[in-house]
């Protein structure tokens, strides 16, 4: 019988080692996003009028992807969201997804104005749908749709916006299991919700943005 050397064993069991440790971390990552505490923005627009939106029972679950290449992952994010308005308002418009990022810094957990507070030298462009995969490279990040679209980061050569409309002073909308998949980022990744709500009166249209806390996608 033909002899291992010791140390090319132990040489191979380090490779294979380092090989683990690369698909676990990425199954770490979905066990520490699990539930993700929301978010909540009251405030009022110029006029006065009051408005409340609320992202609660968010949860987001990270997995490798089923190629088992290390740069790629897949999410599974779930939320709802409940707004509130006040004073001459009549309803509302709802839209709601994640921003997606390849080694960027996200900025404050939560606002009202628009934008996706990246760090500096990033970029943000719509991706097709939360079903979908898309790739990221260093510096990127996408906007994944989750119900319509975000105004202002829409792709101006679609026709379809598909925000949630209400009416009165309540609505609301829910997702649950929506995948998206990231490929190509082959360093750090994070992602956060993002809720934006347009009130309009007879005296003003208001745009008010929140922002839920970042988490790591691997």
């Amino acid at each position: 019988m033909k002899k291992i050397s010791t140390r090319r064993a132990i040489a191979a069991a380090g490779v294979v080692g380092a090989a683990l440790m690369g698909l676990t971390s990425l199954g770490a990552g979905g066990a520490v996003a699990g539930p993700l505490p929301g978010a909540k923005v009251v405030k009022k627009l110029v006029d006065g009028t009051p408005v409340t939106i609320q992202l609660y029972d968010e949860s987001a679950d990270v997995h490798p992807a089923v190629t088992n290449i290390a740069t790629s992952r897949e999410v599974f994010v779930s939320g709802k969201v409940r707004v509130t308005v006040g004073g001459q308002a009549d309803g509302g418009t709802i839209s709601a997804g994640y921003i997606v990022g390849c080694q960027l810094n996200f900025g404050a957990s939560s606002g009202t104005s628009g934008g996706a507070a990246l760090g500096s030298g990033g970029s943000v462009t719509p991706s097709g749908s939360a079903t979908g995969g898309f790739t990221l490279s260093p510096g990127e990040a996408v906007f994944v749709p989750t119900v319509g679209t975000l105004i202002g980061l829409e792709d101006s050569s679609s026709n379809a916006i598909n925000a949630n409309t209400f009416s009165g002073t309540t609505g609301g909308v829910a997702y649950s299991q929506e995948k998206f998949g990231v490929d190509g980022c082959a360093g750090y990744a994070q992602a956060k919700a993002v809720v934006q709500v347009t009130v309009e009166t007879d005296a003003v249209k208001g745009v008010l943005t929140a922002y839920g806390k970042p988490f790591s996608i691997g």
